[in-house]
């Protein structure tokens, strides 16, 4: 077994770690909208980033998240469902917040653009080289749309510290981390493409953690 591929493994274990802590603790409130979004989007970015020839290595922890963010994101759901049986779509996924709001109106837009885009390079529209362009456009922007993802669980997180625990949060910022040197190790680059998933994730996953360790509202 190589190295990279060990760190691959480490990184995709710390992620399903991760998600068995925040699963098992039942005094979690999870942002339902933040794990919506993470639901479709985590999943398609691993599938972008498999189209983008990202490794086997660099593919574990994507396609455990983006598995296990559809679970979450559907136990929201059907917690919602069972407080209110005669709504399909629940009051608190379309959040009062101003900018919860334009965070996932964002979110959506992002998505629909790249998934329009990448089903046309599909249908042979563009040549090879400028697909594989096109490639890399729709992984930046997968990318991007994490940040609009984030703002309504840093938000309510701030807010309300205690919906929140920080070991899972610590954990996953940790996977990243490692994911992060099996990609850098990978391509030997700072500024690659596939660098910015982890980098950008470790950040947010442990502010994420950090702000749960807040006992009060400052």
């Amino acid at each position: 077994m190589s190295l990279l591929l060990l760190g691959g493994i480490i990184a995709g274990v710390l992620q399903l770690i991760g998600y068995i802590l925040y699963i098992r603790n039942e005094d979690i409130d999870p942002e339902p909208v933040t794990w919506f979004m993470f639901a479709y989007g985590t999943l398609i970015l691993a599938v972008l980033e498999w189209d983008a020839e990202a490794t086997f290595s660099e593919l574990i922890l994507p396609t455990v998240c983006g598995i296990l963010a559809i679970y979450v994101s559907y136990r929201c759901w059907r917690k919602a469902r069972e407080i209110s049986p005669h709504k399909w779509w629940p009051e608190d996924w379309w959040p009062e917040d101003f900018w919860d709001r334009f965070s996932f109106i964002g979110d959506i837009l992002i998505t629909i653009a790249y998934i329009c885009a990448w089903i046309l390079a599909g249908m042979s529209f563009l040549n090879f080289e400028t697909r594989e362009l096109a490639v890399l456009a729709f992984l930046f922007l997968s990318n991007l749309s994490t940040f609009p993802a984030f703002y309504p669980i840093l938000h309510s997180t701030w807010n309300n510290p205690e919906r929140e625990y920080w070991l899972p949060w610590i954990v996953w910022a940790l996977a990243y981390a490692v994911l992060g040197w099996v990609t850098y190790e990978t391509h030997n680059a700072l500024w690659h493409a596939l660098m910015f998933y982890p980098l950008s994730n470790a950040v947010l996953h442990a502010l994420v953690g950090i702000l749960s360790l807040q006992k009060t509202k400052p």
